[in-house]
């Protein structure tokens, strides 16, 4: 003889299964999740001495992108696997909002590309990553990593590293990246990962950092090979340190400096860099930054010297204003502009440039 449920069961069980059905679609949504964010940046700037024509130094009015903040748009995902393991991925892409091309030599994710597990003891990420210069000096820079600011100074402040695997953990105040990549940068031919010459495109790099209460300090090393057979046991190495102060609440203090030999033929030089600066929050919606940036390139005996100024009025929590301005004194035909060294400036004149700008984040 068959049972028959009575028609209330059958409809309880029916609503207790839907329940359940409910909840473990939300248990899974809430374990896992993924962002879709980007930032846009443009405005208009006036540089002297970008060029010479007849004799005459001449000036130049552009549309700029990135002045304040890099032009990019991202996604990142995170899935928790349990026992405190997370999945994790970044993808972000790099472009020019005044023409709409891809930077980062018109690589689809050139900012970042990347996955991997984020475990109680630290992080492991494969693909193309921020070095560890990048990571730490972010916060170490008194003008923010403005275009022009610390990373127009040494545009490894700003770089990234194809084919690396990162580790990154931190135990109460400290927090220690390393980096290694068997192939820095693939779009150099034979710069990347050459059969039985592994050296080839090496990078190895590693930093610390302490932060409490108002000190951020930060240490990294970081070792670049050429990027041929020939010159593969070249090395180009840096060492940065910096440092910030919290004097009071609206005003911090920022210092550092950067060792950098190379003997690699396209970036041979010796040179020491220090600067000094500082961020005052006028009020909850204006920050104002000043700093200077001075480069001892001792072998070639040349003193570059870089003056910067700029401010940011915030809108809202997703726009703000910017304006800055940055003055470059030459010497020995040095040719540091507003932008970087060799970024459009006659070589041994000096350079003053102008922008402002407008930035909306997403």
């Amino acid at each position: 003889m068959k049972y028959r449920y009575p028609a209330a069961t059958v409809r309880l069980t029916r609503y207790a299964a839907g329940l359940i059905i409910v909840s473990a679609a939300a248990a899974v949504h809430a374990q896992s999740s993924v962002t879709l964010y980007g930032i846009v940046d443009s405005g208009i700037a006036y540089v002297t001495n970008a060029g010479k024509s007849g004799g005459q130094y001449q000036s130049v009015v552009q549309m700029i992108t990135g002045g304040d903040v890099s032009d990019r748009f991202g996604i990142q995902g995170k899935e928790d696997l349990g026992g405190g393991i997370k999945a994790v991925f970044t993808l972000e892409s790099g472009f020019n909002i005044a023409n709409g091309t891809l930077q980062q030599g018109g690589r689809l994710f050139g900012r970042q590309a990347f996955v991997g597990l984020q475990t109680p003891y630290g992080t492991v990420t494969l693909g193309r990553q921020n070095v560890p210069l990048f990571d730490y000096f972010t916060q170490l820079d008194p003008l923010g990593y403005y275009n022009w600011s610390l990373v127009a100074q040494d545009a490894q402040y700003a770089n990234r590293a194809d084919n690396s695997v990162k580790y990154v953990t931190s135990t109460g105040p400290l927090r220690f990246d390393a980096l290694f990549s068997t192939g820095y940068d693939a779009t150099i031919p034979n710069g990347a990962q050459v059969p039985g010459e592994f050296r080839v495109g090496q990078e190895v790099s590693g930093g610390v950092s302490y932060a409490a209460g108002p000190i951020l300090a930060a240490l990294v090393y970081e070792m670049r090979r050429g990027t041929s057979t020939v010159t593969q046991s070249n090395k180009e190495q840096r060492i940065g340190a910096g440092l910030s102060y919290r004097v009071i609440s609206p005003l911090t203090l920022f210092a550092g400096y950067k060792w950098f030999n190379s003997s690699i033929p396209a970036t041979a030089a010796r040179s020491n860099m220090y600067y000094g600066g500082l961020q005052y929050h006028a009020t909850p919606a204006l920050i104002i930054s000043a700093a200077t940036y001075y480069t001892d390139i001792v072998s070639a005996g040349q003193h570059p010297i870089d003056f910067g100024i700029n401010t940011a009025y915030f809108l809202s929590k997703r726009t703000n204003l910017y304006a800055a301005i940055s003055y470059v004194k030459n010497s020995h035909g040095s040719n540091l502009g507003v932008a970087g060294f060799g970024s459009g400036v006659v070589a041994g004149a000096n350079q003053t440039g102008v922008e402002v700008g407008v930035t909306n984040r997403f």
